[in-house]
């Protein structure tokens, strides 16, 4: 989180960011390091879901999670790209697609598979279970989403010196998107506040997850964005967004890219 500090006794402590697909795309800084993180959700839907509750939908999934350790955004307008991923997460997994009414889905998951580091030494396997519920709203003209999830994830290191570590996580968000009559290269503007609780029944061991050990947590911004929204080719651009997270010692700004939650 942009602006949080954490006391890391190395930086491997932190570089192997083992729940960094847990924590969504953004810009962090903790211990005085800025990582970037990118998440791709890439998913292929072996079945549609049938309506009013009837046969679950079904959808394999694939995220990707890319990290970059001190790479800011202003290097890309002078060409410095970054020269090496310092983390890299591949979590593989099945999603069945509940379809209880026209407002509202409701997604179990399973997912398993590996993140990579700079540092070969902390490698490793890394799984998750839960269930999601999207409740989808109308109000003050317009288009909200009520967003919650129980989650479980876990990792499991290759060097058996390293201690394994898991949280279960409980989180409900909210989002309300509205559309404002100002317009900017005849796309109207977008804005979206968004508010987000997190209580974790057994936290994570702190700044090496990348994760506050803190039990409740809190994150509220607004996200910034176009209706539409602008293409490259046919790839989307993400909207971005400004929140700040209470979170402890890890409390900060985040710079979100794409979907607050």
């Amino acid at each position: 989180m942009v602006g949080a500090r954490a006391a890391a006794p190395a930086d491997t402590g932190f570089a192997n960011f083992a729940f960094a697909s847990e924590l969504g795309s953004g810009i962090y800084e903790v211990g005085g390091r800025t990582l970037q993180v990118y998440q791709l959700q890439p998913s292929y839907k072996l079945r549609a879901a049938a309506p009013r509750g009837g046969r679950p939908g079904i959808r394999l999934v694939l995220p990707v999670t890319l990290g970059f350790f001190n790479f800011q955004p202003e290097d890309l307008v002078h060409l410095h790209v970054p020269t090496q991923i310092n983390a890299l997460s591949l979590e593989p997994g099945v999603e069945l697609d509940y379809w209880l009414n026209d407002a509202w889905h409701v997604y179990p998951y399973v997912k398993g598979g590996g993140t990579f580091a700079s540092s070969t030494q902390i490698n490793a396997v890394i799984y998750g279970a839960g269930i999601r519920s999207d409740f989808a709203f109308h109000a003050l003209d317009g288009a909200g989403l009520w967003r919650a999830e129980l989650g479980y994830a876990g990792v499991h290191y290759h060097d058996s010196s390293l201690p394994n570590d898991s949280f279960t996580r409980l989180r409900d968000g909210i989002e309300l998107r509205r559309a404002f009559a100002w317009s900017w290269r005849e796309r109207a503007v977008e804005l979206a506040p968004y508010a987000i609780t997190d209580i974790y029944f057994n936290a994570p061991s702190g700044p090496y997850s990348g994760i506050s050990a803190r039990t409740v947590q809190f994150e509220t911004g607004l996200m910034f964005g176009a209706l539409p929204m602008w293409q490259v080719r046919s790839f989307t651009l993400p909207r971005i967004g400004i929140g700040y997270r209470v979170a402890g010692v890890l409390s900060g700004w985040r710079l979100v890219l794409g979907d607050p939650f």
